[in-house]
């Protein structure tokens, strides 16, 4: 019965894995996976592992962990893309410069990740930095 199932889940992950790539192959613009690759991923992530979905299909490891586990999963924004985490240290939100800098990290739903490394004592928007992250491409 145990190796029916892992051969299921075998075949499940080749054929998501084939959706994936041609959806990559045929979109006609950068953006967020379509909500019902997401929802098939977090399914086979929940019964197989975050990492050998990740691994498999190539997708963000704290998107896909976020999407199994149904936490941080918010509907898109009007203008399509929506932050599903944000964040900051103590530190970093009361401005206090830390020894080695800032770090500030943004995902979005879609995978999409924007990593800003800041020297120690420098001064960031964060406000203006996630609005502009999430301000949709032309």
């Amino acid at each position: 019965m145990a190796q029916q199932r892992n051969a299921e889940d075998a075949g499940a992950l080749a054929r998501l894995s084939e959706e994936v790539e041609q959806w990559r192959r045929t979109r006609p613009k950068l953006g967020p996976m379509p909500a019902h690759l997401w929802k098939k991923a977090a399914a086979l992530a929940r019964r197989l592992g975050v990492n050998p979905v990740k691994t498999a299909l190539g997708l963000n490891f704290e998107v896909l962990r976020s999407h199994a586990e149904g936490v941080g999963v918010v509907a898109p924004s009007p203008e399509g893309r929506s932050t599903s985490f944000v964040e900051l240290t103590g530190a970093q939100v009361l401005g206090v410069p830390t020894a080695t800098g800032s770090v500030v990290e943004v995902f979005d739903a879609g995978g999409a990740r924007l990593t800003v490394r800041l020297v120690a004592g420098a001064e960031l928007d964060v406000a203006r930095l996630v609005e502009a992250f999430r301000r949709p491409t032309a």
